[in-house]
């Protein structure tokens, strides 16, 4: 059965689970969004009043499926392109590093003189986009201020030409970062409500695993890519 906060629910009955029974067992905090994880890649927001029959609570591998919460999605304030700390710099080389060896194995490529950006060069997409296209290019912006605050939207290669729910744009809004449309990258439009982005505190190498990063972003893209919303 789902596996919620480290441990599997086992509760499920054989005419399965409403979507608000796992929230409920998950107890997202305030700002946060519960999802399900069916494959690697693959998220999707609970719906509180969907019945999950137990197939849907199994992944494509028989294991049990991952339940987590990610930040919600809505506004947020943030400076790119300026001088970064050393310490923005180290945790931002942490995490990419630790994305391109255990999530993208192709590799990725990555501002390692400024830390501004990361590329994941043949991003899967979702089966929904595959009359569009089965691949992009995605870059992700870092903020100056990062981890502190989140990124602003990703940007998927402006070859696209639509989403399937219409968030990519030729221009960028709510402050994102307008520098990559000048090169190719159209932007897709998601980002994270005030005071949901909960970064852990760092003192040693590592310490940011404890808190939001650049994984939890990356849930965050997949979720947005698979949502009408």
């Amino acid at each position: 059965m789902p596996i919620i906060n480290g441990r599997r629910v086992t509760n499920v009955p054989n005419s399965g689970v409403y979507g608000e029974d796992l929230i409920r067992e998950l107890q997202p905090e305030a700002g946060r969004r519960p999802v399900i994880q069916k494959e690697e890649l693959g998220f999707e927001t609970i719906q509180p009043n969907k019945r999950y029959t137990k197939p849907e609570l199994i992944d494509i591998k028989g294991n049990p499926v991952k339940v987590a919460t990610i930040p919600d999605r809505t506004k947020g304030t943030v400076l790119f392109g300026g001088p970064r700390s050393p310490l923005s710099k180290s945790i931002i080389t942490e995490q990419v590093y630790d994305i391109a060896e255990n999530l993208f194995k192709q590799g990725v490529d990555f501002d390692a003189d400024n830390a501004d950006w990361m590329v994941a060069p043949q991003y899967r997409l979702p089966p929904r986009w595959h009359s569009i296209a089965r691949t992009s290019p995605l870059l992700i912006a870092l903020p100056t201020d990062y981890p502190a605050i989140p990124p602003i939207g990703f940007y998927l290669t402006a070859d696209l030409p639509l989403s399937p729910n219409g968030h990519l744009f030729e221009a960028a809004y709510h402050e994102a970062w307008k520098e990559p449309l000048k090169r190719d990258w159209k932007w897709y439009c998601v980002y994270i409500s005030p005071g949901s982005w909960r970064p852990a505190p760092v003192r040693r190498p590592g310490d940011w695993k404890q808190g939001d990063n650049l994984w939890q972003y990356f849930t965050l893209i997949n979720e947005a890519l698979n949502s009408d919303t």
